[in-house]
């Protein structure tokens, strides 16, 4: 078991890895506290700061650039386009602790009510193995056959009194949602605009919802939400919380993002610079 705390040169770490000359407040901004994670690409915990994963390089199904966007059809694993680290696992008995900068607030304004979000990788099941030019709209939601691993999350204000949230599959992190890292644009058949990390998924949407949908359906039952785990506030006793932490079940992480208000203003979206399908 590896522990690291706390953290400034983690923290500096952390940042820099993921390519953040300054830390997007969006997003958790350092780790504080690093127990009992996995190995290699696995074992680093800067994976969980900063945006969750986009890309997902892959040399087997990835087009001329080897890389593949994440969607519930295909999850973050192995590290990103330029090597970098995409997950972090943190083993039974582990977990992993991060901050966000400003601390994260209550507030019934939020999309959905919700305050903040945590992404991993779980698997929604396919009738199709996604490779960089599987058209969703070709591709079925399976009625089962889903991989998760259902990790439990706590928060803490000041990182000795903590709230530890029930763990179920709409209630952990690395259940449901998978990340959803793009929209799809079915009049340019590519992947389109940028998803929206601070935007939870409807939560009335549940898994039996998507079984026989095409994959380019359910992602539009995401509502422009990139996907993740979303949590409220509301019953921790905590009007405000600095550290998320993630206790190990094998889960992996992505990131950590907090929600956003439904009146502020949209941000630009970003379409990414990939090949349309053939």
């Amino acid at each position: 078991m590896t522990s690291i705390r706390p953290l400034l040169a983690l923290a500096v770490a952390s940042i820099s890895a993921l390519g953040f000359a300054t830390p997007d407040s969006r997003f958790a901004v350092r780790v504080v506290e690093a127990v009992g994670l996995g190995s290699g690409v696995y074992g680093n915990p800067a994976a969980a700061v900063g945006k969750p994963t986009t890309w997902v390089r892959d040399t087997v199904n990835g087009g001329p650039d080897e890389r593949v966007a994440a969607s519930i059809g295909y999850p973050a694993w192995n590290v990103g386009p330029d090597g970098s680290p995409l997950l972090v696992t943190v083993r039974p008995g582990g977990w992993l602790t991060v901050e966000f900068d400003p601390p994260l607030r209550r507030d019934p304004e939020n999309w959905h009510g919700q305050d903040f979000i945590v992404f991993g990788n779980p698997l929604v099941a396919t009738d199709t193995t996604f490779r960089w030019d599987t058209n969703p709209s070709l591709a079925r939601v399976l009625a089962t056959g889903d991989f998760l691993e259902p990790s439990a999350v706590s928060v803490s204000p000041d990182g000795l009194r903590w709230y530890t949230y029930p763990v179920g599959p709409y209630s952990a992190a690395d259940g449901y949602w998978p990340t959803q890292a793009f929209r799809w644009d079915a009049a340019r058949r590519g992947w389109g605009a940028e998803s929206d990390w601070t935007r939870p998924v409807p939560p009335d949407l549940r898994r039996e919802r998507l079984a026989g949908l095409t994959v380019a359906e359910a992602v539009d039952l995401f509502r422009g939400s990139a996907g993740g785990t979303a949590f409220s506030l509301a019953g921790t006793g905590f009007p405000s919380v600095r550290y998320v932490r993630v206790s190990g079940a094998w889960g992996e992480v992505d990131g950590f993002a907090r929600v956003s208000r439904r009146t502020a203003p949209a941000r630009a979206l970003t379409v990414p610079v990939s090949p349309l399908l053939p």
